[in-house]
């Protein structure tokens, strides 16, 4: 004997009830879910922020810049808790006319330093064999765009900042002359 429910023919389970269609669930515009963000000033924390940063003294500051064997600059970044000078440095690449391989090596550097430590400054660098004095004293612009810059001027303490990068300078050199310094 069969149920009377499961017999051919007979009513089945109710029906269920439609769902809600998923296109009202999306729409267009993000909705209250995601936050409304202000531009860069309006609001009051970067009104706050910049209030603070213009009232941080900004120190005055002269800059050199010139290209260094790796071996000179790591003897000049020892003297730097002694006397007070900042550097930003970029690698250069072995095929750059300035640069090559192991003690070969260069980097094009930017020393940062107070008028009244220059001497000190120019000192140190002769003591370990650089001619810092070659190079030409440019003051830095309290208003300037670059971020090492900045960073330099409202520090108080020295401060060494490298790039992670490898640069070449100048033209590239010709198959002679790499030929010749990688002795090929």
């Amino acid at each position: 004997i069969v149920p009377k429910d499961i017999r051919l023919g007979a009513p089945g389970p109710p029906p269920r009830p439609k769902r809600p269609q998923a296109a009202g669930m999306w729409r267009p515009d993000a909705g209250p879910c995601v936050a409304q963000v202000e531009a860069w000033g309006e609001h009051a924390d970067d009104v706050e922020y910049m209030r603070q940063l213009k009232a941080m003294p900004k120190r005055i500051m002269k800059r050199r810049e010139l290209v260094i064997k790796d071996s000179d600059l790591e003897k000049a970044v020892k003297k730097q808790g002694k006397v007070s000078f900042s550097i930003a440095c970029w690698g250069l690449s072995e095929y750059s006319k300035s640069s090559g391989l192991g003690e070969d090596a260069a980097s094009i550097i930017q020393v940062f330093y107070e008028s009244k430590d220059e001497r000190k400054v120019l000192n140190a660098f002769s003591s370990v064999g650089v001619d810092l004095e070659a190079a030409e004293a440019v003051p830095v612009d309290t208003e300037s765009s670059m971020q090492h810059e900045q960073e330099i001027m409202y520090s108080k303490e020295s401060l060494f900042i490298q790039d992670n990068l490898i640069y070449e300078e100048g033209p590239p050199m010709s198959t002679e002359e790499l030929k010749k310094r990688f002795k090929m």
